[in-house]
């Protein structure tokens, strides 16, 4: 590992920073372990006090985790960091439409692995939520239906960044959606709609038809797009 002393303004931001150089440049990976506070405090020249702060800091972030009596590490799950640090930022972003544009982008092509790959888990798991839909539950129902069916999905692609990756987006997007969402699933007109679309995506995916996927997942999104910005007017 490459460790300098830091200089002294703002000392736990320079402690995050040779950290992070170490992890980009491979010295640091997941699961390594780093030297303990006092080492770190004498190989950088600063105070314990300083570099609590540099590894509580980067333990929120979810990229250290601490073991009590084991030392500080790099976390093996990577997740938590990839899904709660990228949708707080989406969230900030506030660009509903730039949000539904990468999001068609992403979900189009899961659809379309996932349709490549379609194994009968992953089949299984988009069915019992597709199933959901189709009964008559009130529309935080067919809401938490519509949710874990994308999921699904996208977990059908066997490709665990692609899956954190669009579960941040989700999170970004449905918390600034979340009220118009609900209206949307309040329509039986839009049900009905809603349910005829997933379907064609169910099945397309379950018979490995990819382009169809792609295509039938970018035919709802822009559906659902249209409807929301519909929902805006009315306001």
């Amino acid at each position: 590992m490459d460790f300098k002393p830091v200089k002294s303004e703002r000392v736990f931001e320079n402690i995050i920073e040779q950290i992070k150089v170490n992890i980009y440049n491979g010295n640091l990976s997941k699961g390594s372990k780093l030297p303990s506070e006092r080492d770190l405090s004498d190989i950088l020249n600063v105070s314990r006090a300083s570099i609590r702060e540099a590894l509580s800091a980067l333990e929120i972030l979810g990229i250290l985790e601490t073991k009590p009596g084991g030392g500080t590490y790099i976390v093996n799950n990577v997740s938590n960091a990839i899904i709660e640090t990228m949708s707080l930022a989406l969230a900030l972003e506030n660009d509903e439409t730039e949000f539904i544009e990468l999001r068609k982008i992403l979900e189009s092509e899961s659809a379309y692995i996932a349709a490549q790959k379609h194994d009968e888990e992953s089949i299984s798991e988009m069915k019992k939520y597709f199933e959901m839909m189709g009964k008559d539950f009130d529309e935080d129902q067919n809401t938490y239906a519509d949710e874990n069916f994308h999921r699904a999905l996208c977990r059908a692609t066997k490709n665990k960044l692609l899956y954190d990756i669009v579960e941040a987006l989700s999170i970004g997007v449905d918390n600034y959606i979340v009220n118009s969402r609900k209206r949307l699933m309040s329509n039986p007109k839009n049900l009905e709609l809603l349910y005829q679309q997933h379907k064609n995506i169910l099945e397309s995916i379950e018979n490995g038809k990819a382009d169809d996927a792609r295509e039938y997942v970018i035919e709802h999104i822009n559906f659902v797009q249209e409807e929301l910005r519909k929902l805006k007017l009315e306001k």
